[in-house]
């Protein structure tokens, strides 16, 4: 955990190069101190279509500002929410410099699963 998805239109973008880069960031944060290595997931879905404006986009294009790109972030409860924010703010910082988009159009909602509502390792996890 976290679980990284990356939601975005059709592109030519170097997808598993802007993935590790994420991932290598979160590692090497603060020297390792964020989380250990090997721990987070990312995965990219490419989107069909978007509609904004009554206009449809169908293929990624940075200039466009107003298509963002979309992340959703799993996490549960080990991390704090001070935590959260930087994972946030160096998930952002490298789609930013791997896609080309404006800090302010990447948009990222994060989901925090408590004991009980997360399923991993083949358990559901419970904090005791």
């Amino acid at each position: 955990m976290p679980f990284i998805k990356i939601s975005t239109l059709p592109n030519s973008l170097d997808k598993v190069a802007i993935m590790k880069a994420v991932e290598t960031d979160l590692y090497n944060y603060d020297n390792g101190k964020l989380m250990p290595e090997n721990m987070a997931t990312c995965i990219w879905q490419t989107n069909d279509c978007i509609v904004h404006k009554k206009k449809p986009y169908t293929q990624f294009n940075p200039s466009i500002e107003e298509i963002p790109v979309f992340v959703d972030l799993y996490v549960n409860t080990m991390f704090t929410t001070d935590k959260v924010a930087i994972i946030m703010e160096v998930v952002a910082n490298a789609l930013s410099k791997g896609t080309g988009v404006d800090l302010k159009w990447i948009f990222i909602h994060t989901h925090v699963g408590g004991p009980g509502y997360v399923f991993i390792n083949g358990t559901v996890f419970n904090e005791k």
